[in-house]
């Protein structure tokens, strides 16, 4: 025998092995096969689900948003001035000297009552300045009907929902009457409709002129909100810069205002990795029972093996090929299967009943996670071919053959 375990005798005699027994290889490479499959399509499944959450609330949300604080007292009673808030000239400056900023926009948020021909609803408005609004939010993309931030051009112009236009049952192109704090009363025309995916956001998102808005407030230059877009959203050291600067404003943090949001995420990824882990363990092992069956039965012939003069290495190395070719086949065949299985999720209509506004359900390809269920399928198979392989090299050849 040649001193090395890699030669072509070895793979010869463990591929004999592997088709010897092909209803046992049929049955380890089924069981990687649909272990990789369940993992590509859970984790495709539910970070699809997370990418879309968070695609919908955070690109529809600041990272940080800064407001005025509101004093108790003087909204005991009923206010028709809207609270300004302070120090805008130097918040900008912070926020611009700031590397983490991408972006951010001034905002004019009001109480008001939208009124269309078949209903009255109360709500707020939301004044944005649209070349700083663009920075913020890919509303284009989220369009249903009409423009987008180009149509608040039109001081009369509005942006609704899809949600809140159907509340209101209008549509592009017709009108509304707008009450507000102060008892101004104007007409507004509906220039698009949107929607964010959410109804919390769809049910009461709208955009309307800022300049247009201070006026009919008679406030102008009035700013209420700052929205900010960070670089990297988990660095929210920009928050405590600026409390600790302007002790009159209230700072929010995207934590804050999606707390149920990220507390669902961190379980359902919790949950999605630990169950997709514990498929593949539980593939692993019953591919070792099989092919630890297979060492039981091969005794006889690795006795002669060994008394022919091949080492303990040979006889690992001939189990582990089987084991690696049962794993690769497995693995290939768990990613086509896994890959067919989550395109047709994806084109699977989805009626959420306009709790989330999604026609079919959200699946991500990203094909790490292909790679990933490849290598944890070889590697799990490698894993339990290993110890029977392990065993049968330590086999006494002349305790066999006398008990024969």
């Amino acid at each position: 025998m040649s001193n090395t375990v890699f030669n072509r005798t070895n793979i010869f005699i463990a591929l004999q092995y592997l088709l010897s027994r092909k209803k046992q290889s049929i049955l380890a490479t089924l069981g990687v096969m649909l272990g990789v499959t369940t993992f590509i399509v859970m984790i495709n499944f539910m970070t699809g689900v997370n990418d879309f959450l968070d695609d919908a609330v955070f690109n529809g949300s600041p990272d940080i948003t800064v407001g005025a604080k509101k004093d108790a007292q003087k909204h005991k009673k009923f206010e028709t001035r809207i609270s300004s808030l302070p120090d805008v000239t130097e918040i900008d400056q912070l926020l611009t000297e700031d590397e983490n900023v991408q972006s951010f926009a001034h905002q004019v948020q009001s109480p008001a009552i939208l009124i269309s021909n078949t209903m009255q609803l109360p709500g707020g408005i939301n004044g944005v300045f649209p070349e700083e609004e663009k920075h913020m939010v890919e509303l284009e993309r989220r369009l249903l009907d009409g423009k987008g931030f180009e149509s608040l051009k039109d001081e009369n112009s509005i942006l609704l929902g899809v949600s809140l236009a159907k509340k209101l049952q209008v549509s592009v192109g017709d009108e509304l009457k707008m009450i507000l704090p102060n008892g101004k009363r104007t007409q507004l025309k509906v220039g698009g409709v949107f929607s964010f995916g959410i109804t919390t956001i769809d049910n009461v998102r709208t955009y309307f002129s800022a300049n247009t808005l201070q006026k009919l407030l008679g406030q102008e230059q009035t700013t209420t909100h700052i929205h900010i877009k960070l670089k990297d959203r988990n660095n929210i050291a920009l928050k405590s810069k600026i409390t600790s600067r302007h002790d009159d404003v209230v700072v929010e943090d995207w934590q804050d205002s999606n707390k149920t949001i990220v507390i669902g995420n961190k379980v359902r990824d919790i949950l999605t990795w630990s169950v997709s882990f514990a498929l593949l363990l539980v593939a692993g092992f019953g591919i070792y029972n099989i092919l630890n069956i297979t060492v039981i039965q091969k005794r006889k012939d690795i006795a002669v093996l060994k008394t022919m003069g091949y080492a303990s290495g040979d006889i690992v190395f001939i189990f582990l090929v089987q084991s690696i070719i049962i794993g690769v086949l497995g693995a290939i065949l768990g990613i086509a299967l896994g890959y067919a299985i989550s395109y047709g999720i994806s084109v699977t209509p989805l009626d959420t009943s306009d709790f989330i506004i999604v026609d079919t359900y959200p699946i991500n390809f990203t094909p790490v996670y292909y790679l990933m269920g490849f290598v944890f399928g070889v590697l799990t198979t490698i894993l339990a071919g290993y110890f029977p392989s392990k065993k049968a090299s330590k086999v006494d050849p002349v305790t066999i053959i006398r008990g024969a």
